[in-house]
């Protein structure tokens, strides 16, 4: 069944109200946005707690580029605040590694599918964690694209959470494996674009692959060049494991910040700018670079250390 009541925050997302604060004030913009935000995942840890469970596990999804990570992070600080000891669990440490994950029909390896991951190895430390309260979880090297010797020990007390983030979290392969009474479900991601009167400026899926532009050149050693390449078939991927599911969810997170193309802008037209003539894809290197030219800068030392947003630019208080 469908969950009607799941309902999230939409903004106005106005490319001339967006650039007439972010030009006569970026510093209220940036801080409205952030405590609106903030307010939202605050309401969301209320009302998961107030679910009386010894346990509580949640499972938290959504395309690349949504915010996932930080999402998890902001939620377990929420619940530390309460006096809810939480622990959070990302999906990519799952990863089976490159060589054991399925081609595309164009030779590719299909890192989206459900597939790369080891998912008899998920579900055991899952149901280890809604039984004993602990297990050893495994930790993925994504600079050498497979799994580290390295193990991390999870022990959960009583009356805790534990987050699971990744983007198969939804998906249907681990339902009833604990309790449903422990389980909530949250669906994160970039739900609106920014328009001008009734044209996109910027879409949705455009900004998730700017956020992941600027984030994989300063983390995974991974190019510009290459993101675009790959984003058709990231894209692709979350048409097929991952929106068929986030109806499912209980929650729904919209993880846009207003002001973001503006602080994206200057970093990402950077390497964009780079990208030749010669490229396969310059085309659409353009077209992101003709969207972003049209937003106002905003000096990035205004973005507060704590903001989702330094998920993707760096500086920030959070490690990933």
């Amino acid at each position: 069944m469908l969950n009607w009541l799941n309902t999230y925050r939409r903004y106005a997302c106005d490319i001339n109200r967006i650039n007439l604060e972010a030009k006569n004030n970026p510093e209220d913009l940036i801080l409205t946005a952030e405590k609106i935000f903030h307010y939202d995942l605050r309401l969301i840890a209320d009302r998961i707690l107030n679910i009386p469970v010894k346990r509580h596990i949640i499972f938290l999804s959504g395309p690349s580029s949504s915010g996932k990570t930080t999402c998890g992070k902001k939620l377990s600080e929420e619940f530390e605040k309460q006096g809810c000891h939480s622990l959070l669990v990302s999906m990519d440490d799952f990863y089976l590694g490159a060589e054991f994950v399925d081609l595309l029909p164009n030779g590719k390896p299909d890192f989206e599918s459900v597939k790369a991951l080891d998912i008899p190895l998920m579900k055991k430390c899952v149901e280890e964690i809604a039984r004993n309260g602990e297990c050893d979880i495994p930790k993925y090297d994504f600079t050498k694209s497979r799994r580290s010797e390295e193990t991390r020990h999870l022990k959960l007390e009583d009356n805790s959470v534990v987050i699971i983030e990744g983007i198969h979290a939804l998906n249907p392969i681990f339902d009833n494996i604990i309790p449903k009474e422990y389980l909530s479900r949250i669906y994160v991601s970039v739900k609106q674009g920014v328009k001008d009167n009734e044209d996109y400026v910027i879409s949705n899926r455009d900004l998730r692959c700017v956020r992941r532009i600027v984030r994989d050149s300063k983390y995974r050693k991974t190019s510009p060049e290459k993101v675009i390449d790959m984003w058709d078939e990231v894209v692709n991927g979350e048409k097929k494991y991952i929106r068929p599911y986030r109806y499912t969810s209980d929650f729904t997170i919209n993880t846009i910040h207003i002001y973001e193309p503006c602080i994206l802008k200057k970093p990402a037209l950077g390497m964009l700018y780079e990208i030749g003539k010669t490229s396969s894809v310059y085309d659409r290197a353009q077209k992101l670079i003709s969207s972003l030219e049209r937003f106002e800068d905003i000096d990035e030392n205004l973005v507060p250390e704590n903001s989702l947003i330094r998920e993707f630019i760096g500086g920030g208080i959070y490690e990933y």
